[in-house]
């Protein structure tokens, strides 16, 4: 027997792996080369967008150091005019201080010229013993009032009539008044001038004394409205001397002078240079004093004809700055290396997380590094501008429903209004309907924003054509009025502000928007120009109205047996007291009167032609104010068709109810409610028109059709309960019921012949 040597086979598949080896080696080879080739690509990516990165951050810190060299090299020519902000500052804060004390001084002049004391003593002619003691407390309150700002020098009030003068140190009788005017270094007859001014409202004037210099003088003066003779006179005596000495030193002064450059108060250098100023005529320059370079500038007062003025000497801010520049150079040295530092740190943890999105941002193109970045940023900026957006929508949705009684749930609003603690709620509306539009409710709500919840808790948000405000604080009058002032300077229109109560639980918000929507709606409804100012929200009356509609229901009975009546003339009369006494009651609800309304139309649909019943409604609900509700009640109550007569409404007003019961009367659900839905009345008026016509009422006329299918049933045969069940009855009791009350039997007895 022969033997088959097992080696050959081996060594002939030892053959054919061979091959496959040496290929997958190869695919193998080819494949890791051409991963090594994509992770380089990949990285090369990377590094390209580390560079740009590192680029950008050196360009972000070494481009303004090097733009500062060229700024240094150019700061000889800038030396001027940093001085002149420099003087330009100090003059702002000088000018606000002295405007803010002539500010101060004309509000009290205001005062005191209102003064119940000061009017009354000003029409006598002759003051009294026991006067002169009221007198001495009129020279006190001078005195405090002169106490409350150091620039106040002198404070009194001179009356004309009795020629005593009373300041704020004593009282002057009328023969020794001259010596206030000396105390001032004024001659009498200059200063009386100013008090007779002819000017009944506060002024302010300047004087000039005998020795140089002067004062500034806020006055007002009362006239006799007749004879237009001078009563009296408030004055305030301003010493600026006083306000401007912290200013000066030896580099520096400040300095008032008038309109025509003549000196008022200052420093030393002062009234020489306001002659050079006076000759020259400029508001601004250089000049030449006791051999020194000095800078000079003038600003004019907001509330006065006074002029301010600054003096810097040049070699004092020279010196100043060739001390700095040493230390700008050192300064730049050492930014510029930790700078370039910065650039490296802040570009690699920039990069950092960027790295791991890159893989998933399309990178096709001649510049991939490049793309990816600007796709990166597009997709992320985006990403997070509709997120804010999203967000911004849900809690304002969230709030809304909440006010607006659509949900139940105050978490929204716990965000940010606290439990416990007192907040209302302000709602602004434009003055004009036609200034009301979404971009300036918009604006409206950003300036609130900054006005309000800046300092407070709260939320603003834009409610039914309106902006509105939960603000985690309790506002007096005053400062609503303020915030009021501040949007309207904002938006520079004229605004209506509803401000409701205060509360303090949040499921009372919807109180409070409901109360300030009603005041809003309001004053919309009756067409009532909404006034500009703060105004707070009314609730519901008290009674709820319940006599008044108590009367409406009275005269609706008398407008529909007249409507019945074909009585065309009272019918109008009675629409027209309806109209006064009903719906002119501005202390109603709006809803209640666009109810009131509806239930008139509702009244007047049967005895108005079909075609035009059909559009009643929908034209009514179009209707946003009473006048138009009004022209469109007038106008339907017009188109009432007085034809045909009483009888012939009645019968088909019962015509229509018979069918539609002998139609319906099957169904269990069928009530009273559902005839006037059907018709289109009103269920009340139907009820009552009804019974009128027929003699009986819906539900008794709906017994009776059912009654009749039933007697018919059980005299077939049929069982009471089916009879019940065929008949529109709910059960067998409610047919037996209904046969005992308008038959005096059962239905057993019925159908046993009991019915005869």
């Amino acid at each position: 027997m022969i033997v088959p040597y097992a080696g050959a086979g081996c060594q002939g598949r030892k053959i054919l792996i061979f091959p496959l080896k040496i290929l997958a080696i190869l695919t193998f080879l080819l494949y890791s080369r051409y991963i090594k080739k994509l992770a380089k690509r990949r990285a090369q990516r990377i590094m390209k967008v580390y560079k740009q990165f590192l680029a950008s951050y050196l360009c972000v810190c070494l481009v303004p150091l090097l733009l500062s060299f060229f700024t240094i090299g150019q700061l000889e020519s800038r030396v001027q005019a940093s001085i002149m902000a420099d003087q330009e500052s100090s003059m702002q804060s000088v000018g606000q201080e002295i405007d803010q004390t002539l500010g101060h001084a004309a509000n009290l002049v205001s005062i005191f010229s209102e003064d119940a004391l000061a009017s009354r003593l000003s029409q006598k002619e002759a003051i009294t013993p026991q006067e002169l003691f009221s007198l001495c407390d009129l020279s006190e309150s001078l005195s405090r009032a002169i106490g409350q700002n150091a620039a106040f020098f002198r404070g009194f009030c001179y009356f004309a009539n009795s020629g005593f003068l009373v300041t704020d140190r004593r009282t002057y009788h009328p023969e020794s008044a001259e010596l206030f005017s000396w105390d001032l270094q004024l001659p009498w007859s200059s200063f009386y001038s100013l008090l007779d001014s002819s000017s009944t409202s506060e002024h302010i004037t300047t004087v000039y004394k005998n020795g140089g210099g002067g004062w500034i003088m806020v006055l007002r003066s009362q006239y006799d409205s007749g004879r237009r003779e001078l009563l009296s006179c408030v004055g305030i005596v301003i010493q600026l001397d006083k306000s401007l000495s912290r200013w000066n030193s030896e580099d520096f002064e400040a300095f008032v002078t008038d309109e025509a450059y003549k000196f008022i108060c200052g420093g030393e250098r002062a009234p020489e240079a306001c002659g050079l100023m006076a000759r020259s005529e400029d508001s601004s320059g250089e000049m030449d004093l006791e051999g020194q370079r000095y800078v000079y500038s003038q600003y004019q007062s907001g509330l006065s004809g006074v002029r301010y003025g600054f003096l810097t000497r040049r070699d004092a801010y020279y010196q100043e700055l060739r001390i700095v520049w040493t230390d700008i150079i050192l300064e730049i040295a050492v930014i510029l290396v930790v700078s370039v530092l910065l650039a490296v740190l802040w570009s690699r943890r920039t990069y950092r997380p960027i790295k791991s999105l890159l893989p998933y941002v399309g990178t096709d193109g001649p510049k991939p590094g490049y793309r990816s970045i600007s796709e990166l940023d597009s997709a992320l900026v985006s990403f997070a501008q509709e997120k804010e957006s999203l967000a911004t929508q849900v809690v304002q949705s969230e709030l809304s429903q909440y006010l607006q009684g659509l949900s139940d749930s105050p978490s929204a609003l716990s965000q940010f209004l606290e439990e416990g603690q007192p907040y209302q709620l302000l709602a602004f509306v434009p003055a004009a309907d036609s200034d009301i539009t979404e971009v300036l409710l918009q604006r409206l709500r950003e300036g609130l924003d900054n006005i309000l919840l800046d300092k407070n808790g709260g939320v603003s948000l834009q409610l039914r054509s309106c902006a509105a405000v939960l603000v985690q604080k309790e506002l007096s009058y005053d400062e609503a009025a303020e915030v009021h002032f501040a949007a309207e300077r904002s938006l520079s229109i004229p605004l209506c502000c509803y401000i409701s109560g205060t509360h303090t639980r949040l499921e009372d918000a919807p109180v409070a928007w409901s109360a300030v929507y009603r005041t809003l709606c309001h004053d919309s409804f009756w067409g009532l120009q909404r006034r500009r100012g703060v105004w707070p929200a009314k609730g519901p009356s008290e009674d709820g109205g319940a006599q008044s509609y108590k009367n409406f229901l009275s005269h609706q009975r008398a407008l529909t047996e007249c409507l019945s009546a074909k009585k065309e003339r009272r019918a109008a009369g009675g629409l027209n007291k309806i109209l006064k006494e009903d719906l002119s009651d501005r202390d109603l609800p709006v809803e209640n009167i666009r109810r009131r309304y509806a239930d008139v139309v509702e009244l007047l649909l049967p005895y108005v032609p079909e075609e035009r019943a059909k559009s009643a409604m929908g034209r009514f609900r179009q209707c946003r104010g009473a006048a138009e509700l009004e022209q469109e009640l007038l106008s339907l109550f017009g188109a009432v068709f007085w034809g045909p007569g009483p009888d012939q409404v009645k019968q088909e007003l019962t015509k229509n109810v018979r069918e539609f019961i002998r139609e319906n009367f099957t169904d269990q659900s069928l009530n009273a409610s559902m005839i006037a839905g059907y018709l289109n009345m009103n269920l009340s008026t139907l009820s009552h028109q009804y019974k009128a016509a027929a003699g009986c009422g819906l539900l008794d006329e709906l017994h009776k059709v059912r009654l009749e299918n039933a007697k018919t049933l059980l005299s077939e045969g049929a069982s009471v309960r089916e009879a019940a069940e065929r008949s529109g009855y709910a059960d067998q009791r409610a047919l037996i019921r209904a046969f005992k009350r308008y038959e005096g039997i059962t239905p057993g007895q019925y159908a046993k012949g009991g019915s005869q």
